[in-house]
């Protein structure tokens, strides 16, 4: 299933599952890329209260269910993403740490920021 842009505004704070059915965490807020506003990953705020940080995952390939949304990469493998703490902005060096982690290209905008990721 294709997930719309209107439909993922309202999943704020849904559980994130990984393809196993393991529960990641719950969805905090969506990265778009900043040029072309396509959603690109989802920032998923994880751990026990004290403890929190948030990761961010692909959202290609990813699902949404009856209660939750399907990402296509383990839970282990979003947990151990470089992350942030549940109150900090993604910092510029994080994004090309973030891309090499899932093994994905990264090439920075073609903005006076350079930054190719934006919080939605």
């Amino acid at each position: 299933m294709t997930i719309l842009v209107q439909d993922l505004n309202q999943w704020k704070g849904a559980a994130v599952v990984d393809p196993a059915d393991d529960r990641i965490g719950t969805l905090a807020s969506v990265y778009v890329d900043s040029a072309t506003d396509e959603w690109l990953f989802a920032a998923v705020e994880t751990g026990l209260v004290g403890f929190k940080k948030t990761v961010l995952v692909p959202l290609d390939q990813a699902a949404v269910g009856r209660h939750d949304i399907r990402v296509a990469h383990p839970k282990d493998l979003v947990k151990a993403a470089p992350a942030f703490a549940t109150d900090e902005e993604l910092g510029p060096d994080d994004e090309p740490r973030i891309y090499a982690h899932y093994a994905m290209e990264y090439v920075p905008a073609q903005t006076p920021s350079g930054r190719r990721l934006a919080r939605r």
